[in-house]
């Protein structure tokens, strides 16, 4: 008996040892991790782009397989970061593509298991727009001197994504600006560099509004969320006695710019001041910044 117990104990004790060397062998080692870049010169158009390897290792380096991987950029939004395979194979490696649309030098680092890789990938973006413009600009191309040519009236505002978002029309700018003393002009073949992405929607908490076909009358809140005003009173308590002059149309054919939310039961739902506080900028709307 005495026999038969001392067996079970001693497996037990192999067993402990066995499962004690897998844990160890599964932590991930900083050192022998690594990430590369297949290209490290890229042109800025959006366009080229290179595949970026993180390869995980244990500590008995061996490859380690089954790991959630993410993949960031040292200039964040300006860059785009695509996931082929964000969890690592039988190699220990995930697989992402990365482009931009800015001049620049980009650090690519990588998180998995909880740490941040002591490597890192760099690559070098360069032929994209060289015309003085920033994150936040509001652009245009020059005047044309063509009365039926109405491209040169469209004004667009340049975000940290690199791309131009378009005003639909002057009533959904004049939510985020006042006037047009800050827009800039830039040559056509600069603008032709810098890809359309969507439209912009009605600022948050800017005025109420409805689709022409559609009797009910929405609040905008960030992101392009309508809530339904539920009642008149409701949007007095809102906008005031005249709440109904400050009720824009939206034109059915941008219908698909918005999505919905919840209705608004109670003014105390929707407080204007938070909505229009917590939607800043055109990128905060977007959600390319927070």
């Amino acid at each position: 008996m005495k026999k038969r117990l001392a067996f079970v104990f001693a497996g037990a004790l192999c067993l402990s040892s066995i499962l004690a060397f897998n844990a160890r062998a599964a932590a991930l080692d900083q050192p022998n991790s690594h990430i590369s870049a297949e290209k490290s010169d890229l042109k800025a158009d959006g366009i080229d782009n290179t595949r970026i390897t993180v390869t995980l290792k244990d500590i008995n380096l061996m490859p380690l397989e089954g790991t959630k991987v993410a993949l960031s950029s040292s200039r964040g939004t300006q860059d785009q970061i695509n996931a082929e395979s964000d969890t690592t194979d039988s190699l220990g490696k995930a697989y992402f593509r990365v482009n931009s649309l800015k001049n620049g030098t980009s650090v690519y680092s990588a998180q998995a298991a909880g740490v941040t890789l002591q490597r890192t990938a760099s690559v070098n973006y360069s032929g994209g727009m060289n015309w003085d413009v920033h994150d936040g600009d509001l652009i245009k191309i020059p005047h044309d001197p063509n009365a039926k040519d109405l491209n040169d009236t469209a004004v667009y505002y340049y975000a940290a994504d690199g791309r131009r978002y378009v005003f639909p029309n002057e009533k959904v700018y004049y939510t985020w600006f006042a006037d047009f003393s800050k827009v800039k002009t830039i040559p056509v073949d600069q603008m032709a560099l810098i890809p359309i992405a969507s439209n912009i929607t009605y600022k948050a908490g800017s005025r109420l509004v409805k689709f022409q076909t559609d009797a009910k009358t929405y609040l905008p809140t960030k992101g392009g969320k309508l809530r339904w005003v539920k009642t008149e009173q409701v949007a007095r308590d809102l906008f005031g006695t005249d709440w109904n002059t400050k009720v824009g149309d939206i034109s059915e054919s941008f219908y698909v710019n918005y999505k919905f939310g919840d209705p608004i039961e109670s003014a105390l739902d929707a407080p204007l001041d938070v909505l229009r506080s917590g939607d800043p900028t055109i990128d905060v709307d977007k959600g390319l910044m927070q």
